[in-house]
């Protein structure tokens, strides 16, 4: 431990861990280190803070044991995957749309797209899009890891494109049990798919 900042939010600061810091669209891990729970975590410049219930037992320098909520993290991994199925799906059946943007956050996921479409149209993309959702979760498709974790890691799902990503994911598709589209609606200049999903 490099740093323990204390605080209505204390703080125990690292160089390096093993709880993924929230960012890329996904929520932090949680989990307990030493005798703390940790309820977020957040890159600060080359550090990483993890905010703790409190402080009481730990000391810098310290070696500590800790434990990443597995279930949370599973969780927030089917999420992601889904949004980057959903990406890929969507561009493949509505040409002319581009994903910009996740936010997979369970409660409230969803992925934006950019270029034309019509809103009477969007009925028909929901309807193709939870049919080729369901088709491909039936099917053994890897999620693969790609390139340098450090500088070009991407996520690549079946034969779809890799897309650059430093998130957590499932191992495979058969990990997620369902995903749900809930609306496909123009937000702005966007297009907005939310959608919510389950582990098995």
């Amino acid at each position: 431990m490099t740093e323990l900042i204390a605080g209505e939010s204390p703080v125990v600061r690292v160089a390096e861990t093993w709880f993924h810091p929230q960012g890329g669209g996904q929520k932090s891990d949680r989990g307990t280190m030493g005798p703390a729970r940790v309820l977020h975590v957040a890159h600060n410049g080359g550090m990483v803070d993890h905010f703790v219930d409190s402080l009481a037992g730990l000391s810098v320098g310290g070696t500590y044991g800790f434990a990443v909520d597995s279930a949370w993290r599973r969780l927030n991994s089917v999420y992601h995957s889904s949004g980057h199925l959903i990406a890929g799906l969507v561009e493949s059946l509505q040409h002319g749309l581009t994903a910009v943007a996740g936010h997979q956050w369970p409660g409230e996921a969803r992925v934006e797209f950019e270029g034309p479409a019509e809103a009477c149209s969007f009925d028909g993309l929901a309807t193709a899009l939870s049919r080729r959702l369901g088709e491909l979760l039936s099917k053994p498709i890897e999620v693969k890891v790609m390139g340098d974790p450090y500088s070009s890691r991407a996520i690549q799902i079946g034969d779809f494109p890799p897309i650059p990503c430093g998130g957590t994911h499932v191992r495979a598709l058969s990990e997620i049990s369902v995903i749900r589209v809930l609306s496909i609606k123009r937000k702005g200049k966007r297009v907005r798919v939310a959608y919510d999903a389950l582990p098995p």
